[in-house]
């Protein structure tokens, strides 16, 4: 049967993609060498984020005093924690295979290789290979971990961001080495759960790609939870012990742990499914594509963490439709660069959008800032999460919203309102003139609006 469309992974931008063609009218096949939702589902966004709640609500119930409540004998089950992440990731990834079953997606299990512009050949140990014919092809590939290679993983000792989703017994100690937002994510949780934690960064920052301020308080949060942070100092031996793993660090330092988490990065799954066959262009292993998602080669798109361009799972489903709306005929379906937010949970959160004041310097543009910190808000007060604040950054000629960096409580939520505002080119006076319900966490990203123009009504001179 020749398809209109063949997407090659179902993960978050292939999936997507997939849904949207078939709305839209086309005969589409998907073919998927694991499990539907790709690693943000099944080894990633999701079973973190539930870990995430999990060591969360146990430090809560740890400070229940300051609520009024009386709470004792609280323990933390790892196994039982990873057995609930695993019923959501399952429930979620089963409502995925049944859209595909409502639009009429064809769900194809195997490994998937290019062997023509508009031919991909699947083979799997439940049937003989098979020829997969679309007029047009999207690579959705994904990405997986980088190996460290003074210390590869065993997934007994020394894990990966996949394989420590596994793990049922926590360990009494644990180095984490990479930093970055998922380092940060996961020394929180295991810190929460009663873990000693060492985190590792080769740079002073712990996520370099964050605005400054919001990295000076990632540090405080991190510090504040006495996780062992190791900034500058890189590991650059490790081995086996008999009690867990010893990782010497760069400065001479050597640290002894249980368990080593291993957090340097990820890769373009690229590596022999055919692309350079075909005449492919390849960059670093991954995949250029222009506005539209599409490769050197027409009819050939690709999505997502293959093209290397933000790893993130908004982003690939996001670039999935617009490869779609364009494979199809809409010539003007292009892809929005300029409004990408990210969330990062951490405790407090983190969520940005746009321009770093950094960012700003270095590309020579004039601009003005605002802070706001939630500690002035009653609604944080009576959350108990007064730590953090919300930073606008706007253009010193005309108030256009160029950034927003939040630490804080509900900064994932909050950053869908800055997003809307960056990407409609509102000015810091658009969201200062909004109403914006009260109490509400909502109020900091208004009054640190307000303060770009020196009019915070409730900022007091409190240190961020």
């Amino acid at each position: 049967m020749q398809y209109d469309l063949v997407i090659l992974g179902a993960g978050p931008g292939g999936y997507v993609a997939a849904i949207r063609a078939a709305q839209l009218g086309a005969r589409v096949s998907i073919i998927e060498k694991e499990l539907v939702g790709g690693t943000c589902l099944n080894w990633g966004c999701i079973p973190t984020k539930a870990m995430y709640k999990s060591a969360r609500l146990f430090e809560q119930i740890r400070q229940a005093d300051h609520f009024g409540l009386s709470c004792t004998g609280a323990v933390a089950h790892l196994d039982k924690i990873i057995s609930r992440n695993q019923k959501i990731v399952r429930e979620l990834r089963q409502g995925v295979e049944r859209l595909f079953r409502r639009h009429r997606v064809n769900l194809l299990f195997g490994e998937g290789r290019l062997r023509r512009h508009n031919e991909i050949e699947v083979t799997s140990s439940e049937h003989p290979p098979q020829q997969v014919c679309g007029r047009r092809i999207i690579i959705a590939t994904g990405s997986e971990p980088k190996v460290l290679q003074i210390l590869p993983w065993d997934n007994q000792r020394v894990f990966n961001t996949r394989s420590i989703l596994e793990l049922r017994q926590l360990p009494r100690s644990l180095f984490i080495i990479g930093g970055g937002v998922s380092g940060c994510e996961f020394a929180q949780i295991f810190r929460a759960l009663g873990c000693e934690v060492h985190l590792s960064k080769r740079s002073r920052e712990p996520i370099k790609s964050l605005d400054g301020d919001l990295n000076r308080a990632l540090v405080r949060s991190l510090k504040k939870r006495r996780i062992i942070l190791h900034l500058g100092d890189p590991p650059v031996a490790g081995r086996y012990t008999e009690s867990g793993v010893e990782v010497t660090l760069q400065s001479g330092k050597a640290v002894c742990t249980e368990a080593v988490l291993v957090t340097v990065g990820r890769m373009p799954v690229s590596t022999g499914l055919g692309f350079r066959k075909v005449g492919l262009t390849l960059k670093n292993g991954f995949l250029p594509v222009d506005e539209h998602c599409q490769t050197n080669i027409p009819g050939i798109y690709a999505i997502g963490d293959v093209v290397g361009e933000h790893l993130l799972a908004h982003y690939a489903s996001h670039q999935g439709i617009v490869a779609v709306e364009h494979a199809l005929g809409n010539g003007k379906a292009v892809v929005d660069k300029h409004a990408v937010p990210a969330a990062i949970y951490t405790d407090p959160e983190i969520a940005t959008v746009g321009l770093t004041s950094r960012q700003c310097q270095e590309l020579g543009i004039s601009y003005r800032q605002g802070n706001f910190p939630f500690r002035a808000l009653g609604k944080a007060h009576a959350l108990g999460e007064i730590d953090g604040f919300v930073k606008v950054i706007a253009a010193e000629e005309d108030g256009c919203i160029l950034g927003v960096h939040i630490i804080g409580p509900e900064a994932g939520s909050l950053i869908g309102e800055c997003t809307l505002a960056l990407k409609q080119g509102a000015t810091v006076e658009d969201v200062a003139r909004t109403i914006h319900a009260h109490p509400t966490l909502n109020e900091a990203v208004w009054e640190a609006a307000e303060d770009v123009r020196g009019l915070a009504i409730h900022k007091l001179d409190l240190k961020l």
